[in-house]
C-alpha cells in the first residue's frame, strides 16, 4: 500500500507552542474560505477533522513535532486534480491508507505515522506548500494558503511576546545593576560612619539611617528575586533616599 499522491505534508517550523491557537486560527481560516468542517477531534496534542470544500472531500490531520508543526491533508474524493492522480485516489489501497490514518484508534501510532510521513519521501506525499498546479487539488492549494496566514499572524505574535519578554529582561538587568551600585555605596557610608565613630564622633542618627538603608535594600533584593519588580523598584528608591539622609547626618557630626 501507499499514501501515494493523496497527501499533502505542511510543515511549520517553531511554532509548536502555539499548537491550540494554531489549530483554532486555521479552522475559522479553512470555515471563512467556505470549508466544512466535520468529525472534530482536538487534543493539546492532536487535532483531526474531515472537510469539504465545493465538491472534494478530505481529512486533515494536524500535530506538534518538538517545536515544530505538521500538517498532512489527504483527498478522499473529487476536487480538481489530474487525470493520473484521480486514477490512484480511486484505488482500492488507497482510500484503506486514508481510514487508517483518520480512523487510527492507536493515538501513539497515528502520532508516529504521521510524523513519520514526509514530502518526497517512500510514500510519495507532496509538499503542500510547493506542489505543482498540475499536482495540487483546489483545496489543497487553499489550505497551503490558510496556513501561511495563521503562520503570519502567529509569528507576528511570537515576535511581540519576545520584544516584550527581551525588554522585561533589559529592565531586571538593569533594576540589578542598580542594586548593586546602591550596596556599594551602603558599603562605604557604613565605613565612613565607622570611622566617624572611631573618632569620638556622635553617629547614632546616621547609623539608625544606615540600618533603615540596609534592611530596604535587603528588601528590594527579595522582591527582585521573586519578581515583584514594583517593590523592589519602591524599596530601591527608598534606600537612596535614605543613604542620603544618613550621609546628611553624618555630616551634621562632623
Amino acid at each position: 500500500m501507499s499514501y501515494s499522491v493523496s497527501s499533502f505534508v505542511y510543515f511549520v517550523q517553531d511554532l509548536a507552542e502555539y499548537f491550540d491557537d494554531f489549530v483554532e486560527r486555521l479552522m475559522s481560516q479553512l470555515a471563512l474560505r467556505g470549508t466544512a468542517i466535520t468529525e472534530q477531534h482536538v487534543e493539546s496534542d492532536l487535532a483531526k477533522f474531515k472537510v469539504k470544500y465545493k465538491d472534494e472531500r478530505g481529512s486533515l490531520i494536524v500535530i506538534p513535532i518538538g517545536k515544530d508543526i505538521k500538517a498532512v491533508y489527504q483527498v478522499s474524493g473529487g476536487g480538481i486534480i489530474r487525470k493520473a492522480i484521480w486514477g490512484a485516489l480511486t484505488g482500492g489501497g488507497l482510500s484503506t491508507i486514508v481510514s487508517s490514518l483518520f480512523e487510527e484508534s492507536n493515538k501513539d501510532k497515528l502520532l508516529s505515522l504521521v510524523g513519520g510521513l514526509t514530502a518526497g519521501g517512500a510514500y510519495g506525499a507532496y509538499d503542500g506548500f510547493n506542489t505543482a498546479l498540475s499536482e495540487a487539488t483546489e483545496f489543497s492549494r487553499m489550505l497551503a494558503e490558510a496556513i501561511r496566514d495563521v503562520e503570519r499572524e502567529l509569528r507576528e505574535i511570537k515576535r511581540g511576546k519576545e520584544a516584550a519578554m527581551e525588554a522585561r529582561r533589559e529592565a531586571l538587568q538593569r533594576l540589578k545593576g542598580e542594586l548593586e551600585e546602591v550596596y556599594a555605596e551602603l558599603t562605604v557610608l557604613r565605613e565612613e560612619i565607622d570611622l566617624a565613630e572611631s573618632e569620638g564622633k556622635e553617629v547614632s542618627k546616621a547609623k539608625s539611617r544606615y540600618e533603615r538603608a540596609e534592611k530596604l535594600l535587603d528588601e528590594a533584593e527579595e522582591a527582585l528575586s521573586s519578581g515583584k519588580e514594583i517593590k523592589a523598584k519602591a524599596n530601591l528608591k527608598a534606600a537612596r533616599r535614605m543613604i542620603e539622609l544618613a550621609r546628611n547626618a553624618l555630616e551634621e557630626a562632623m
